[in-house]
């Protein structure tokens, strides 16, 4: 199992603070940075502000042994590789994979240097189970459902916005199908993996309804969270500390 000493961060929103959080309160392993866009809104918070940086190079040149990143699939792409060549990365903006060659930089760094790149659960749950099953499945459908407004639209915005590929649902919304991008990545692939995203002006919960079904098999999993604000609900920072405890090899049960 891999010990980590250093800890870097990418992000210092809803989920980068809660990983900030726990990582600064484990002994045995140092938080190396938290990289920010800003600095300066982080300057009244005194647990936080002595580990703030916002220049990506300075950063990565502190080489932590992990790197959680939590801010945007546009940031994980650029930065990915160059952090696979000397650390292991947990990206939770896993939508970035979507883009082909993106995935390929990321694969090609991961072998060069032998570091692993994990791709977290997110919002969902059962990513074991369509991984393990690939060989059998057929087909899966995600159909996610939030307010046009955390989804990038009019805030009165109703009905189906998008239905077609994972990979296309991946480049319409990026920020908001990082659960899409995980199933198809654990499951059968971003072009053959369905998405469907729906607006309702009505609602403050996140709900993603997944349909698996191939030879001699058929899951139904729902899940439903209130939002945070913005494009994170209530169970993902909870999640996100889960798989962090995972990879740290830190759960007194761990599945398997």
């Amino acid at each position: 199992m891999m010990t980590y000493k250093t800890i870097g961060i990418i992000g210092a929103g809803v989920i980068g603070r809660k990983l900030f959080d726990y990582v600064n309160g484990l002994d045995g392993t140092e938080v190396a940075y938290v990289l920010v866009s800003d600095r300066e809104k982080y300057a009244g918070d005194t647990v936080l502000a002595p580990f703030v940086i916002d220049d990506a190079v300075q950063a990565l040149e502190r080489r932590a042994d992990l790197v959680l990143e939590s801010a945007t699939p546009a940031l994980l792409s650029q930065l990915g590789p160059d952090i696979l060549a000397h650390s292991d990365l947990c990206g939770f903006s896993c939508s970035a994979l979507a883009d082909s060659a993106v995935e390929e930089a990321m694969h090609a760094a991961a072998n060069r240097s032998g570091r692993r790149f994990f791709v977290p659960h997110g919002a969902v749950l059962g990513l074991d189970g369509l991984c393990d099953g690939r060989e059998q499945i057929e087909e899966v459908v995600i159909t996610t459902t939030k307010s046009g407004a955390s989804l990038g639209q009019a805030a009165d915005a109703r009905g189906v916005l998008f239905e077609g590929t994972t990979r296309e649902a991946c480049a319409r919304f990026p920020r908001n199908v990082n659960v899409h991008a995980a199933i198809a990545f654990a499951g059968i692939g971003f072009d053959r993996t369905r998405s469907i995203v729906v607006a309702d002006p009505d609602t403050k919960a996140m709900r993603h309804h997944i349909v698996v079904s191939g030879k001699g098999l058929e899951w139904e999993i729902s899940v439903s969270s209130q939002s945070l604000g913005g494009v994170t609900g209530s169970y993902t920072p909870a999640s996100a500390i889960g798989s962090l405890k995972r990879i740290l090899g830190r759960d007194t049960f761990a599945n398997a």
